[in-house]
């Protein structure tokens, strides 16, 4: 793995320098300021397979070099730590809305390092094999690789909303959180309803446009400006958020769903588009691992929601189709008396005459 290191501490440099060099089989190249790292990564030929940023430095501060990184194409999902002292929640909210995949503290264990850096290999790994198989997928014709462009289970990267970020970015955030003792966060989960009849009914790219649209609104409308917001997959937005306003899920879902029927995705869709909302979950005395249990209990709060839904409207739908059955039965009824007292009056009339 190719790895460039940015920071303006030559002590640091020389230390990263010599134990990765002598720890693991990664090439380390390091520079001293944001300006040299951009010079270096837009000329370089392999691109740099991983970036370690410091937040502090003169002129081009990490987070920003981190942001600009982001927006050269060759470098839009390369993993970026921010290797760094700047410990604050709001260096942390700032760091992930810029584009980083990770965040170690300084002073840090090498440990700990190596491990992070073991992470981001295996991120690289996937996206390569994501690439392959998106090549292979680009051989075959237009109608099949739009077919089998993605998963409803898969987890779609949505690029280019702020505060929406990918979902191994967002379960590295809690985790920095929870190493900072950030435990205020809580976790909410957002879920389209009947999300497998719409993906059904819906191309790839009408689908990631639904997806955008949804996140879109969740990032602008639900929040603070330090939450977070992630596409999980099978449907299921994931929220991190530190606003303590009380929280009705009635009232999100209905002002969520209210401000839905006018994004244009939904208006083209051939069914009805609505989201339920789980209980937020909170990152109040959980360990490390426990944050992102806590993530998989607000997903597992959203489906019970959604559960609870589809059997509401099972019981509507099946109490509509017995009353629809009973005012049926009442229009025959009516019918067949009224043809009976024709039948009886034409009698009479024969009768008499």
């Amino acid at each position: 793995m190719r790895i460039l290191a940015v920071d303006d501490d030559e002590n640091i440099r020389e230390l990263l320098s010599a134990s990765i060099a002598a720890e693991t089989s990664h090439y380390i190249t390091t520079v001293p300021s944001a300006q040299k790292a951009l010079a270096v990564a837009g000329h370089v030929d392999p691109e740099f397979d991983c970036f370690l940023l410091d937040i502090q430095m003169p002129g081009m501060d990490g987070i920003e070099l981190c942001q600009r990184l982001r927006q050269m194409s060759a470098y839009q999902k390369t993993p970026i730590l921010m290797l760094t002292a700047m410990a604050q929640k709001k260096f942390v909210d700032r760091a992930f809305q810029a584009g980083a995949t990770d965040y170690i503290s300084k002073p840090f264990e090498f440990l700990e390092l190596f491990s992070r850096l073991k992470n981001a290999e295996r991120l690289i790994e996937e996206q390569s094999q994501t690439q392959r198989r998106r090549a292979e997928i680009n051989s075959l014709k237009h109608d099949l690789a739009r077919s089998v462009e993605h998963s409803l289970s898969e987890p779609v990267e949505i690029l280019g909303i702020e505060r929406v970020v990918g979902y191994v970015s967002f379960e590295n955030y809690l985790l920095q959180l929870s190493r900072m003792r950030m435990l205020l966060t809580s976790v909410l989960a957002i879920k389209i309803l009947n999300v497998e009849k719409i993906f059904r009914n819906m191309s790839r790219v009408e689908f990631r446009t639904l997806l955008g649209d949804i996140s879109q609104l969740l990032a602008q409308d639900y929040g603070s400006d330090g939450d977070l917001v992630t596409y999980r997959g099978n449907g299921v937005f994931a929220i991190a958020s530190s606003s303590r306003k009380p929280f009705s899920q009635f009232e999100l879902e209905k002002a969520l769903n209210r401000k839905l029927r006018d994004l244009r995705s939904v208006q083209d869709a051939e069914h009805p588009i609505q989201i339920c909302a789980g209980e937020p979950v909170s990152l109040i005395s959980l360990t490390r691992a426990g944050s992102l249990t806590s993530l998989q209990n607000a997903v597992a709060r959203v489906e019970a929601r959604s559960d609870s839904y589809h059997k509401i409207l099972k019981m509507s739908a099946t109490r509509r189709s017995l009353e629809a059955a009973n005012t049926q039965d009442m229009q025959d009824r009516h019918i067949y008396e009224t043809l009976l007292k024709q039948e009886i009056e034409d009698r009479k009339s024969v009768a008499n005459s």
